[in-house]
């Protein structure tokens, strides 16, 4: 995960403010606002989050087979928020990960509005202060805030894991690259594990 700097659109701003009722959970549903959320999945994917899940850090795109705008403190427990800008972040749409999973009344362990304060707010938080990854493709936890957040999105699901293992075994034929290189040859994808994993390479 990494922090996200929200910046409002007009765009929103003069939708939302169209809308009667603001604070009620079909708020999400009005017609000013349906009307233009493509282009503000877009927006944020695209100018705020580097085209990256906000919570695994896979690429994706702003099609919606792909992504999905997820109220964070979600609609069912905050409706007041469910037209908060900086409320709103695009995840993936990977079963049994990210929004899904947070969001799955069955599966999800964010039950009530207490346990939002459990989870880390990209918003008004820097996740680096409560992560780390090993080398082995997991990332770990340095307080219980970053364990809840992990156990809530699935961040250690098999598939992230190897994916991020099968990036530390690449990078390590690129130790005498910049951290701004790496960047430039591998993307932005799983950027956090990178930025990790990568200063520890010269320690192996």
């Amino acid at each position: 995960m990494f922090q996200v700097i929200k910046n409002e659109p007009t765009s929103f701003i003069k939708a939302r403010k169209k809308v009667k009722l603001p604070k009620i959970k079909s708020a999400w549903e009005d017609k000013n606002i349906s009307s233009i959320r493509q282009d503000l999945r877009k927006y944020i994917l695209e100018n705020e989050q580097d085209s990256l899940c906000v919570y695994c850090e896979k690429k994706i795109t702003f099609d919606k087979r792909y992504s999905n705008i997820d109220h964070f403190k979600t609609r069912n427990i905050f409706p007041e928020k469910s037209l908060v800008y900086n409320n709103l972040l695009v995840s993936c749409n990977t079963y049994n990960r990210c929004s899904s999973v947070k969001d799955n009344k069955k599966q999800s362990i964010v039950k009530s509005k207490d346990d939002y304060l459990k989870i880390v707010d990209v918003v008004v938080e820097n996740p680096d202060n409560c992560f780390d990854y090993l080398i082995t493709g997991e990332i770990v936890a340095v307080n219980s805030k970053g364990q809840f957040t992990i156990d809530t999105f699935n961040l250690n699901d098999s598939s992230l894991i190897e994916r991020r293992l099968f990036i530390f075994q690449s990078l390590k034929y690129f130790g005498n690259l910049s951290l701004a290189e790496i960047y430039t040859s591998f993307g932005y994808e799983y950027k956090s594990f990178i930025k990790s994993i990568y200063p520890k390479l010269k320690e192996l």
